[in-house]
C-alpha cells in the first residue's frame, strides 16, 4: 500500500451516509477532502433527505459522486451502496472509511489510519478516536454485546473489568478491541468478499457491531486507532427524533440477540428491556409529576419511555421507528440485503 504522507488519501474511499445532514454535512464532506480524498472517491448516499442539504453541498463544493434514495433506506443498506459503487471504479481503493454526516476528520487522520493497516496485516476493521467540539473524548469502541452487560450497570462491569469494558482512552498506542462504533470507521477493501457488507437487518444502530463480530469469526482483527481523530456532534438524527430513534436502537439490539446469540438469549434480552422500559416510564412518569411537569428534560425523557412502552405493548409494530423508511425490503435504488446472518 502506498501511503506517503501527502497522499494517504488517495488511498480511502469515503462513504457518507446523509439524511438531513444541514449545514453538518458540508463541513463533514471538506474534511475528507481536505485530507486529500479525490473527489470522484468521496461517495455520498442520501437517504430521502428533504432539507435541500444536497442540493446546497453540490452548488457549494462542487462535482463529487451522489446517490440519491427517494426514501429512507437505512444506514447499513446505503453504506453498502456506497461500497458496492466505490468496488466498481476503474481502480478500486484498498481502504474505504464510513464517515458520519456529523464527524469532521480531523488533519493527518487517513495518514493515521492508513498507517495502521500497513502495520497490522490481519486489520480488517479499525475505528478512528472520537471527541466532541470541546475536546472531550467520546465512546469510541465497545465490547460485544452479552446478557451480562444487559442485567448489570455499566459501571459495575467497569470495576469488574476495567479492561474490557472500558469505551474510550487517552492511551496513543493502536489497541485491539471487541468492536469499535460507525461514526468513523475504515475497512480493508481486500476483505469484503470474504467479510461481506453490512446486514441491512439493521436499518439503525448496530450494523457495524455485527461487522466486527463477523470479522473476529474470521480470524481478521478490529484496533482502535487513537491516531487517526475525528470531532463527532454524535446523535443528530437521533436527537431530532429521540422515541422513534430509541424504537430503532431496541429494534436493532433484539436483532443481534436473534441473529448471533440463538433463541434463549434473544427471548431473556427481550424481557430484560420490556421490564426496563416499563420502570423507566414509571420513574419518568413519577419524576414529571413530582416536578409539576415544569422541567423540559423531565418531560422529554417521559415521553421517550412511554413511546417505547407503547412500542412494545403493541408488539413492536414494524412501521414505528425513524421517518420516512422505504417500505419492503425493495431499496430505492434497487439494492439487495448483503449481511451474512
Amino acid at each position: 500500500m502506498s501511503t506517503a504522507a501527502p497522499s494517504a488519501g488517495a488511498c480511502f474511499a469515503v462513504v457518507i451516509v446523509n439524511y438531513n445532514g444541514g449545514a453538518m454535512l458540508e463541513d463533514c464532506v471538506r474534511s475528507a477532502l481536505s485530507e486529500a480524498v479525490p473527489a470522484a472517491q468521496l461517495i455520498l448516499v442520501d437517504n430521502g433527505s428533504s432539507d435541500g442539504s444536497i442540493d446546497h453541498l453540490q452548488r457549494s463544493v462542487g462535482d463529487i459522486q451522489v446517490i440519491r434514495n427517494s426514501c429512507n433506506a437505512g444506514f447499513a443498506r446505503a453504506v453498502n451502496q456506497g461500497i458496492d459503487r466505490a468496488m466498481r471504479a476503474a481502480t478500486p481503493p484498498e481502504l474505504v472509511l464510513l464517515l458520519n454526516n456529523d464527524a469532521q476528520l480531523e488533519a493527518g487522520a487517513l495518514q493515521a489510519f492508513a498507517d495502521g493497516f500497513d502495520s497490522l496485516p490481519s486489520l480488517a476493521i479499525a475505528g478512528g478516536q472520537l471527541h466532541y467540539p470541546d475536546g472531550r473524548l467520546q465512546s469510541a469502541f465497545a465490547p460485544l454485546p452479552s446478557l451480562t452487560e444487559e442485567v448489570l450497570p455499566r459501571s459495575l462491569l467497569k470495576l469488574i473489568d476495567p479492561a474490557r469494558f472500558r469505551r474510550k482512552t487517552s492511551a496513543s498506542a493502536p489497541m485491539p478491541v471487541e468492536c469499535v462504533l460507525g461514526a468513523c470507521l475504515a475497512v480493508r477493501a481486500a476483505v469484503l468478499p470474504r467479510l461481506g457488507l453490512l446486514d441491512e437487518d439493521f436499518f439503525f444502530y448496530f450494523e457495524e457491531i455485527e461487522w466486527c463480530q463477523r470479522t473476529h469469526r474470521m480470524g481478521a482483527e478490529v484496533y482502535h486507532l487513537p491516531g487517526a481523530r475525528a470531532i463527532h456532534t454524535q446523535g443528530q438524527t437521533a436527537d431530532r427524533f429521540r422515541g422513534p430513534a430509541r424504537v430503532e436502537y431496541q429494534r436493532s439490539k433484539l436483532t443481534f440477540f436473534r441473529k448471533t446469540r440463538g433463541p434463549a438469549a434473544y427471548l431473556a434480552a427481550s424481557a430484560i428491556l420490556v421490564a426496563r422500559t416499563l420502570v423507566n416510564a414509571l420513574c419518568g412518569a413519577v419524576a414529571v409529576a413530582a416536578t409539576l411537569g415544569l422541567n423540559a428534560h423531565l418531560r422529554m425523557k417521559a415521553r421517550t419511555y412511554l413511546y417505547l412502552l407503547c412500542w412494545h405493548a403493541l408488539l413492536r409494530p414494524v412501521n414505528w421507528g425513524l421517518p420516512g423508511k422505504c417500505s419492503g425490503k425493495e431499496n430505492a435504488q434497487g439494492g439487495a440485503n448483503h449481511g451474512r446472518a
